[in-house]
């Protein structure tokens, strides 16, 4: 099942007891006003605001590393989520995804599994997955090796940007919106190669 990094956020109120002299109420209050320094300062946890969402992003711990997806309506600051039960308003389809090495971002990643022999299909199934995972392309093993990302249409400009990645063996760049923009200009005009080469170039430049 795929899995999600999700950024959540809640306002809690801080204040502090300070006394001020001055000529009338109103002076004081802009003195507290102007005042910078919160040293004592004491957090008001029965007044917390509502938790509320500010994003979220396919894989394991994958917050800023991999592109972000759309936040679902009713989720951010302010807003209420969809109801969850007797309505009649249809259940969201989640983007499908596809595992990439957290290390140079390629897709050629195998899981350690267990078979065992059907003799009556005369084949290997499947009987069980572990949590070891290996990438076939820089040979990098871990247990949270895979960053899930949104599949790539073939030959789409997301599907270059990960091509060149592989290239520089970089996946961070995945969510530098510079390195996106250049992907989408050099998408059907340089090689995966040529633009890992110039991007290389500029980046040392």
């Amino acid at each position: 099942m795929p899995s999600f990094t999700i950024e959540s956020t809640y306002r809690q109120p801080v204040f502090r007891h300070r006394t001020y002299e001055a000529a009338t109420a109103e002076d004081a209050c802009q003195l507290a006003i102007a005042d910078e320094d919160w040293t004592g300062q004491k957090e008001d946890y029965e007044n917390s605001g509502a938790t509320y969402l500010t994003g979220i992003w396919p894989g394991v711990d994958s917050a800023y590393i991999t592109p972000a997806l759309e936040l679902p309506p009713g989720y951010g600051e302010g807003e209420n989520p969809p109801p969850t039960a007797g309505t009649e308003s249809a259940t969201p389809v989640a983007a499908p995804l596809m595992p990439r090495c957290r290390h140079c971002g390629s897709a050629d990643i195998c899981r350690d599994a267990n078979a065992i022999w059907d003799e009556i299909a005369q084949q290997w199934s499947l009987l069980a997955t572990y949590d070891s995972q290996t990438c076939e392309r820089c040979g990098a093993d871990s247990n949270n090796l895979a960053l899930w990302v949104p599949v790539a249409e073939a030959g789409s400009a997301s599907a270059f940007l990960w091509e060149v990645i592989q290239a520089l063996e970089t996946t961070s760049l995945a969510s530098d919106a510079d390195f996106q923009r250049f992907c989408t200009e050099s998408h059907g005009q340089l090689t995966a190669d040529e633009a890992a080469a110039r991007w290389r170039s500029a980046a040392a430049a």
